[in-house]
């Protein structure tokens, strides 16, 4: 299996940068990844997306307008676990850098600026609110974490938006972003020479830009989950919303890497109920289940867990056949080599989008670990290490559900 060209360098203040060298390729990327998302204590919920949108604002105007100028695209996201500011550009990397720096490592916090995009991100909010699949999510989450970060959207709440100030993020940024908990990534086609004068560059701005003292490291906090297990809701649907919610162990403690256990479990949730298992095609021609189901696994400060929903307009015969395939069936050795031949051949997919593999590059990093060793600890598994693993994991975990009725079955 082809291996990434990385040169890794830390430095005194604890950051870390890597190159990632993929030669013939024009397009070009640099970002650096925080160690915060919105699933770590924060003083407000949606802390951490709320400064992914404002660090964009600088004194001199919207810092996007001065990478554009340079014909670089820049954007940003936040997850439970990170946030990352990145740009995508096929020239004038020189530049790209230090404004890639200044992006994170200024701030401009106004009370005008803070109101106006507290309106903006309520609006965003209130979008994602009238997703069905967004309110068994957030039911699945209340019942499995109550009163975390994770039991609320990434955004924030209305109360959330409504309290923010420039006072606040400013303290949020300032216990958060800090050069231990930052990371750099660049990948293109870079030369050796290259790489040295980026590295040697990244240590420059990262003494001028990023603050640099010691923080307590992230750890898992356990959470006790609601004593309810499952929610019944009547709604406006024409056919159900049904979600499983499933609450995982800590990882460390049946014997596994974050990333390997998040990749075993995806495998098993595949081969037992995505769309080229034989039990999918069972329940669309019994017409229990109407399309594919969303199916995500997370590992985060707060807790790990995994969530399925679908639709079904036999709600009640959905949760019976899924609980029983997930609990009852074991995965055979078939289709869990037919998983690791789907993993291998994403990742050779992943090899030519730069992008995805400077983040995924990044995120690894964040857990000491590398996409090199974690690609590498999936296709060397064997059956019995992934069967063990998953029994292991099940053995440990707690299951809450969640379904929106739709009308006929409210009826």
């Amino acid at each position: 299996m082809k291996k990434l060209d990385v040169t890794t360098r830390d430095y005194k203040s604890g950051f870390r940068a890597k190159v990632i060298r993929r030669p013939l390729f024009a397009q070009k990327f640099m970002g650096i990844i925080v160690d915060f998302g919105g699933s770590d204590p924060q003083k407000l919920c949606g802390g951490a997306h709320f400064l992914e949108h404002k660090l964009f604002t600088k004194k001199s105007g919207d810092i996007s307008q001065r990478f554009e100028e340079i014909g670089a695209s820049t954007n940003a996201f936040t997850t439970y676990n990170e946030t990352m500011f990145y740009a995508s550009f096929t020239e004038h990397w020189r530049q790209v850098l230090p404004l890639i720096f200044e992006l994170v490592g200024t701030t401009y916090f106004t009370k005008n600026n803070v109101t106006k995009e507290s309106k903006i991100i309520a609006q965003e909010l209130a979008m994602y609110q009238d997703d069905p699949n967004w309110q068994v999510n957030y039911e699945l989450m209340q019942m499995m974490f109550p009163k975390t970060s994770l039991a609320e959207d990434l955004t924030g709440t209305k109360s959330s938006l409504k309290k923010m100030t420039p006072e606040i993020l400013q303290e949020i940024y300032d216990n958060n972003y800090v050069s231990c908990r930052m990371e750099f990534v660049a990948c293109g086609g870079f030369s050796e020479n290259q790489t040295k004068e980026i590295l040697r560059e990244v240590g420059k701005l990262e003494s001028k830009y990023l603050i640099s003292k010691k923080v307590t490291p992230k750890k898992l906090s356990i959470v006790n989950s609601q004593k309810q297990h499952n929610k019944i809701i009547a709604s406006d649907l024409i056919t159900s919303r049904v979600g499983i919610g499933i609450k995982l162990p800590d990882f460390k403690k049946v014997g596994l890497r974050n990333s390997t256990a998040q990749s075993i479990f995806e495998m098993m949730l595949q081969a037992k109920l995505g769309v080229t298992s034989p039990w999918f095609e069972k329940m669309q021609k019994q017409g229990i289940l109407n399309s594919p189901m969303e199916l995500q696994v997370s590992y985060t400060t707060a807790g790990n867990f995994a969530t399925i929903i679908g639709a079904s307009s036999k709600p009640d015969l959905f949760l019976k056949n899924i609980k029983s395939q997930l609990l009852e069936v074991p995965v055979t050795e078939e289709a869990f080599v037919f998983q690791k031949k789907e993993a291998l051949a994403q990742t050779i997919r992943e090899f030519d989008d730069l992008s995805t593999i400077a983040i995924e590059e990044a995120e690894y990093g964040l857990e000491n670990d590398s996409f090199n060793s974690a690609s590498q600890a999936i296709q060397s598994l064997s059956f019995n290490e992934f069967y063990t693993a998953v029994e292991n994991i099940l053995d440990k975990s707690d299951i809450f559900t969640t379904t929106l009725k739709g009308k006929e079955e409210a009826n």
